[in-house]
């Protein structure tokens, strides 16, 4: 069963599990503020997430969020937390309002309940009520929240389930969100706007923050550690390896979808937007003139 409200998993660092997409909230306190890490998928869901916030007990002043990436149920929150500001990855700045249309248009085609992902149609009437609010703030590299006490790290190591997640690590409680660079309750969503060929090497790079005792928040699922970071990225890198192979190989792209290979760490039903991507993707051998 899926446990309710905020729970600490690091000195002041909490998270919350809403049912809704599987989504994870992180929450970050420090002496001069607080830090949501993600606000869900609609404005009234976003109020949720402020009503568990005060259910803790302790004085918190929202003053700030994070958003992990651009996707709907991590960012359509962001209206309900009016008094905070806003922070994203500038990639998440420059496309968040067309993804939020191209989602609306798709729950609008198709506005049935989606059980195995946890949402109904009441839901999807508040994802498309919802008025998206962007990021206030956009950084492309790195950026720091100084909640007085203890700081915030925003870092963006590269692309790979999008072009703009970000890492939000706490150094000081040995913590970190990784949105949706990391799964724990499903496999990793190769989506239309994935970077397959480049999601190991971004997740590489955030590795060197971990160590043994690490909690690491991913988008969807529990709580993990660095060895399920490492072995999440070393199945990532080994899709993108038979994507270079099969394409090197002058496979066409209906058979990569298709043929199976050992080696492969997921269904091919997963894997069939990770190859199509990763095809687009492969660097094209120069010719010289």
């Amino acid at each position: 069963m899926m446990r309710t409200g905020f729970h600490e998993v690091a000195d002041r660092v909490f998270v919350a599990r809403y049912p809704q997409w599987d989504v994870n909230v992180g929450l970050v306190l420090g002496r001069d503020g607080a830090v949501v890490v993600d606000s869900r998928a609609s404005s009234l869901q976003g109020f949720e997430v402020l009503d568990d916030i005060r259910r803790l007990g302790r004085d918190v002043t929202v003053s700030h969020v994070v958003n992990t990436h651009i996707h709907f149920d991590h960012t359509f929150g962001n209206t309900a937390f009016t008094a905070a500001t806003v922070h994203a990855h500038a990639n998440v700045g420059r496309g968040l309002e067309a993804d939020a249309e191209r989602i609306k248009a798709l729950f609008r085609a198709d506005p049935d309940d989606g059980p195995e992902l946890g949402y109904t149609a009441r839901d999807v009437v508040e994802v498309l009520a919802t008025e998206v609010r962007g990021p206030d703030c956009t950084f492309e590299h790195s950026a720091t929240i100084d909640l007085g006490d203890r700081a915030v790290s925003l870092t963006w190591a590269g692309r790979g389930h999008t072009d703009g997640d970000i890492c939000v690590h706490i150094a000081d409680a040995d913590a970190m969100f990784l949105g949706d660079l990391i799964e724990e309750s499903a496999d990793p969503a190769f989506g239309d706007d994935c970077w397959p060929l480049e999601w190991s090497d971004t997740l590489a790079s955030h590795l060197n923050w971990l160590g043994p005792e690490s909690i690491v928040v991913p988008g969807h699922g529990l709580p993990v550690d660095a060895g399920f970071v490492q072995r999440q990225r070393d199945e990532i890198e080994r899709v993108a390896d038979v994507i270079r192979e099969r394409h090197a190989q002058d496979w066409s792209l209906e058979a990569a979808v298709t043929e199976p290979d050992d080696r492969l760490p997921y269904r091919l039903a997963v894997l069939e937007g990770a190859i199509r991507r990763g095809w687009a993707q492969v660097p094209q051998p120069t010719t010289g003139s």
